[in-house]
């Protein structure tokens, strides 16, 4: 496609954009003949099912007949331009691949007999759902408003809330076989320049044949080596996207997906949520009790199983009966074992199986994981007790962008666990920190503004304080882009 030039000849144009699309059937191309003598032709060509008809007709087809009638044909396309065609968005090329491209975005090309030169109207009807509410961020209070799949519509949503002139969209494009849209946005005069710097880099250097999903642009974004750990979190909602941006950081919209990517993704981010910003209550406690669900989820089977293996003759004989396992079948580390895989189990299933089977599996799950393996002895309660807590606070950063972290930790330290107790356990999270350390998200690191420590980034940190002060605020990161 690339080697094929734009020609004179209609017919022959013509029969390289059909060959280029492999006759495929929605390639329609309409024929007209403005002048009775028929001295020259014009071909209007579309994929049908992705453009908007009416606009077509209305002002395209329909002015082209009633004016180019007293055209002449030196000054045909200048003319169509600026006086017949009424659509808002008209331009010309003179390059094949231009056409082609239009073609498949949705647009409507115009090709005349004898001009080496086509016109690109837009003309995209795009099919989309409405406009709902963020399902996987829901909060109590404030704006519900989601993103959708279309990039277009998304960015319209933020310019409804973000106004002014300095909300800038820069578009690219990727892939070799089928092109998809991704848009870099950001404020200018508020966005720190060393981020967006670094984002441009890193998603120039992204090279593949399609993107059938924005995983692929985040894991650009997070850089190598690969992290368990979310260096770019995603969120649906619009409020969100427009509080990253108005702090200075960077959102990536990939057409096609609901939700956006913001970079840089810093560890206590995961921790805020939408309606602190619209409540009075919990400013100081909501975050507190995010980050206790979070040790919850990642170490408290492991710590039970330390108590069970290494300490259980410590505990007065009442509590160690209660709490340990004695006379049931498996040992505590294979009941934890055990009850997390079954977990995921389940889990996994509800999102499989139709909607209509979801409480039919969830009460076989009830009585064979609970009541049964607990009568008959395979199980301890407590065990179950640690599991479900665990599960429930796993759950409560799940739509943050924890779920991996805690997902990959949670067995490692229950081996580690096992195997060396609480030493091993010591020894095990301050690797963990360690390692965490040395994470960066586009070069800002990841425990910021804890490690390093910045005072003056704790205002919207561990509690969320005064609101006037947080937007009056300017927010800087210490980066490390070298």
């Amino acid at each position: 496609m690339l080697t094929i030039e734009f020609q004179e000849s209609l017919q022959e144009n013509i029969s390289n954009i059909k060959n280029t699309f492999n006759h495929t059937s929605d390639l329609i191309v309409r024929k007209i003949k403005p002048k009775s003598d028929g001295s020259f032709e014009i071909n209007i060509v579309y994929l049908d099912g992705i453009i908007n008809t009416d606009h077509l007709q209305e002002y395209v087809v329909k002015p082209i007949l009633e004016h180019v009638k007293t055209a002449t044909k030196e000054f045909l396309i200048d003319e169509m331009i600026d006086r017949i065609i009424e659509s808002a968005d008209v331009k010309t090329t003179n390059k094949y691949k231009d056409l082609i491209d239009a073609i498949i975005q949705g647009n409507t090309i115009l090709l005349i007999n004898g001009y080496q030169k086509g016109i690109i109207i837009s003309s995209t009807n795009w099919k989309e759902r409405s406009i709902e509410e963020s399902l996987g961020e829901r909060s109590p209070k404030g704006p519900v408003i989601g993103l959708t799949e279309q990039m277009k519509t998304n960015i319209n949503l933020l310019r409804s809330i973000i106004k002014t002139p300095d909300f800038c969209v820069e578009e690219m494009e990727f892939g070799s076989i089928s092109k998809t849209a991704v848009s870099i946005l950001f404020i200018e005069g508020i966005v720190d320049k060393g981020i967006l710097m670094e984002v441009r880099k890193r998603l120039k250097s992204l090279k593949i044949k399609y993107l059938l999903n924005s995983k692929v642009v985040e894991y650009v974004l997070e850089g190598k080596p690969r992290t368990f750990f979310n260096l770019a979190r995603t969120t649906g909602r619009i409020d969100g996207v427009a509080s990253s941006l108005y702090e200075g950081r960077v959102a990536i919209i990939v057409d096609g997906f609901p939700y956006t990517i913001i970079a840089p993704t810093l560890f206590m981010d995961l921790f805020q949520a939408p309606d602190e910003y619209h409540e009075k209550s919990g400013r100081f406690t909501n975050r507190m009790i995010r980050m206790i669900c979070f040790i919850l989820a990642v170490y408290l089977p492991a710590i039970y199983i330390t108590i069970a293996n290494f300490h259980k003759k410590e505990l007065p004989n009442k509590i160690s009966e209660a709490l340990i396992s004695k006379d049931e079948l498996l040992s505590t580390f294979w009941e934890m074992v055990i009850l997390l895989f079954l977990l995921k189990i389940l889990l996994d299933a509800s999102f499989r199986i139709p909607k209509s089977a979801v409480i039919l599996l969830s009460l076989i799950g009830t009585i064979v994981i609970g009541e049964t393996a607990v009568t008959a002895k395979l199980i301890h309660p407590v065990s179950l007790i640690i599991v479900g807590i665990t599960a429930i606070s796993s759950y409560l950063l799940a739509n943050r962008g924890m779920f991996a972290a805690e997902n990959t930790l949670r067995p490692i330290f229950l081996i580690i666990a096992n195997f060396f107790g609480f030493n091993g356990i010591i020894i095990a999270l301050t690797i963990q920190i360690i390692y965490m350390v040395s994470l960066k998200s586009i070069g800002v690191p990841y425990l910021s503004p804890l490690i390093p420590f910045r005072i003056q980034e704790l205002k919207d940190t561990i509690f969320r304080g005064d609101l006037q002060t947080i937007i009056n605020s300017k927010h800087s990161y210490t980066e490390d882009n070298d």
